[in-house]
């Protein structure tokens, strides 16, 4: 069913099947190679969001590049079905056209209004193409073994919240809704950055003491700038998966932090909550980050299992 212009919010939602809110609360990469099964699902209301990467080139490599077209045949089909558009998302991290200094060397000027420029400009350039980027990354780091360092504001949290009010600022604007602004993406909600022995995706301990104090202040920060989304993280924290924590992702996230934006998985980390050995398979962990919070997939299609 097709929704009305004035319908609310809460009307639209009351009207939807089940099925068509995981559809909603579900990401998928758009590849050429299955674009007409792509296309087909968009029809069935099974796709909310596409992010434009297919593999660890997050859609920066030459054959990765989708035409504007063909995302404009995606965006008519879910216009024609249920009448919600789908939002087009890309990790558009340091320059979309303009290449701008990495953000490590961002934060390194100490110079928010530099800071914001970049990020304008970058959020200008790519709003011809996406609606949401997967930046600022917020990970605060003292283990130079990390490689994605280069992506975030360094080791101090005070440096780290100034970088989030300077880039979210020029991401989004005060009105996303005014040409050349995008919504933006602080990630990894927490304490990625921590990696046991500076290795990616692995596990991490942490002790309050340090999660409010080196970790979290980052991520405050981007919430009293009104960020749009955040990302969950890959790691478990003292054995618990953050993306499967009600503790981490409602409780502090949602509750005391008060984000009211919506949390959306790293790539394929709904799939490691089993892999953590937590969930007992694929239905079960769709289900556990889902109930703790977890409100969009990225690339599983594991919400599309219920």
């Amino acid at each position: 069913m097709k929704w009305r212009k004035q319908d609310s919010v809460e009307e639209i939602l009351g009207k939807m099947t089940l099925k068509e809110k995981l559809g909603q609360c579900t990401q998928k990469m758009l590849s050429k190679k299955n674009f007409n099964e792509l296309l087909e699902e968009v029809k069935e209301g099974k796709i909310g969001s596409f992010i434009l990467a297919q593999t660890a080139f997050a859609g920066h490599d030459e054959a990765e590049v989708i035409s504007i077209s063909d995302l404009n045949i995606l965006q008519k089909a879910a216009m024609d079905s249920l009448g919600i558009p789908l939002i087009y998302g890309k990790d558009v991290i340091h320059g979309f056209k303009t290449t701008m200094p990495v953000p490590l060397a961002q934060a390194a000027t100490w110079d928010y209004d530099i800071i914001k420029k970049c990020c304008s400009v970058m959020a200008q350039e790519a709003s011809n193409t996406i609606h949401w980027t997967f930046a600022p990354m917020m990970d605060i780091c003292h283990d130079p073994r990390w490689g994605r360092i280069v992506e975030g504001p360094g080791e101090d949290p005070y440096l780290g919240a100034m970088y989030a009010r300077a880039s979210i600022s020029g991401i989004q604007g005060e009105d996303m809704s005014q040409p050349g602004k995008i919504a933006a993406c602080a990630k990894h909600f927490i304490g990625y950055g921590n990696a046991e022995g500076g290795r990616d995706y692995n596990r991490t301990e942490i002790s309050d003491y340090l999660l409010y104090n080196l970790y979290l202040p980052t991520f405050r920060a981007a919430i009293e700038c009104n960020v749009a989304t955040v990302m969950s993280s890959f790691n478990d924290i003292n054995s618990e998966p953050v993306a499967c924590s009600r503790h981490y992702l409602r409780e502090i996230l949602k509750e005391k932090e008060g984000f009211e934006g919506f949390v959306i998985a790293d790539w394929g980390s709904i799939d490691r909550v089993r892999k953590f050995g937590v969930a007992e398979d694929n239905k079960h962990a769709a289900e556990l980050c889902m109930n703790a919070g977890l409100d969009m997939d990225m690339v599983t299609d594991y919400y599309n299992l219920y």
